[in-house]
């Protein structure tokens, strides 16, 4: 299409949902393709799942099976989810209770460190519209995330963590003043 302007129409006429419109470059498209490329040079390369599933295994010293589910499901990609994938873990072991609808996002290493990740517009979009009130997303995202919130003028609120037991802490003092 011509513009921003003409996909939205048309997304917008076809009743769908449009969080951000990006006008897809020739250098993107061979982004992508390199890195298929790259992949069959250096099979041995992990992918970001397959790291954040080393990391996982890393921090709780085991594969539960929840997670071996979780990462043989075809659909599951990145290592956004390593942050929310953990806390709950941490739930089921009876580790802290939460009973708030917590947005979260963020890679984690194994030594329970929590990463940026890409797609954060989309993610604050995407927790607000859901309904949620909070969000905890990594620090090293924080000043986009700012930024974000006054773009789009969102009321949800954002809390930045540089590990799981600040996330931990965060959730732990939200449900005990909320």
């Amino acid at each position: 299409m011509e513009s921003k302007k003409a996909v939205q129409e048309q997304l917008t006429k076809e009743h769908k949902d449009v969080l951000t419109i990006i006008e897809i470059t020739n250098t993107m498209s061979y982004k992508n393709k390199n890195r298929t490329l790259l992949s069959w040079l250096w099979p041995n390369e992990k992918s970001p799942k397959e790291k954040m599933r080393e990391d996982l295994k890393e921090y709780f010293g085991k594969e539960e099976q929840r997670l071996t589910d979780y990462f043989n499901y075809d659909q599951a990609i990145g290592n956004s989810a390593g942050l929310a994938i953990l806390l709950t873990e941490l739930m089921i072991n009876g580790t802290f209770q939460n009973h708030l609808p917590i947005a979260v996002t963020g890679a984690i290493n194994g030594k329970g460190e929590v990463k940026a990740v890409g797609g954060i517009k989309e993610k604050i979009q995407i927790a607000e519209k859901s309904g949620f009130q909070f969000m905890i997303i990594p620090s090293e995202n924080s000043k986009e995330a700012e930024n974000i919130q006054q773009e789009l003028n969102t009321n949800i609120r954002i809390f930045t963590v540089n590990h799981v037991d600040e996330a931990v802490e965060q959730i732990n003092y939200l449900n005990e003043n909320i």
